[in-house]
């Protein structure tokens, strides 16, 4: 299976519980035989790099490359940058087999407006959204102000993957539950599974006394 992940986060760079999902997912992928693509934002990187780490291959790309920042804003322009970096090697090499991304800041906003619209390159393309951590969950808990600009705007583009993913999955019945006492969430192909971990077998010795 040829697997496309996007995610805003990826070793190097540790922001947190994303980017430590998506390593052990790439890597499980891989030892599984699938082949695997990581699609991270770097605005360090000039336009497109292109590499392979542990058998993943890893495309980092300008959050400005498509020069849209100005009017648009630094987080909703993200997603609208990965939609055109997918578009640009969908085009160049044929659309894979499944495409996962995280619902945090709304990354996949524009690819699921541009498959639901059904434009050629992604209508056929599966996306499965995994729930990290929603920021209209995470803002409300801390006391942020989630009407104040551009917080409602990318509350509203999370809410709308959640609702347009072809597949969604949660690591716990808990996110789920504090979901739906805020909205009524459509999505009805709706999975529960807990984050990948690598574990590594041990022997104890018994020490004698």
């Amino acid at each position: 299976m040829n697997y496309w992940l996007l995610t805003s986060e990826y070793p190097p760079f540790f922001g947190g519980g994303i980017s430590t999902y998506c390593y052990y997912t790439a890597q499980m992928l891989v030892e599984k035989g699938h082949t695997v693509t990581v699609f991270t934002n770097d605005a360090t990187v000039k336009d497109i790099d292109v590499s392979t780490h542990d058998g993943v291959r890893i495309v980092r790309f300008n959050p400005d490359r498509t020069q849209t920042a100005s009017f648009l804003g630094h987080v909703t322009n993200i997603s609208y940058a990965f939609a055109h970096t997918v578009r640009h090697f969908i085009e160049k090499e044929g659309a894979p087999h499944l495409i996962e991304a995280q619902e945090y800041l709304g990354i996949a906003y524009y690819l699921l407006q541009y498959k639901h619209l059904l434009y050629d390159w992604c209508k056929d393309v599966p996306v499965l959204i995994t729930m990290h951590s929603p920021s209209f969950l995470y803002m409300e808990y801390n006391h942020v102000p989630m009407y104040r600009y551009p917080n409602y705007w990318i509350c509203e583009m999370e809410r709308f993957c959640l609702q347009a993913a072809d597949i969604l999955i949660s690591p716990g019945q808990f996110m789920l539950s504090e979901l739906s006492a805020r909205f009524t969430l459509n999505n009805t192909n709706v999975t529960l599974i807990p984050n990948p971990f690598s574990a590594k077998h041990f022997k104890l010795e018994r020490q004698q006394g």
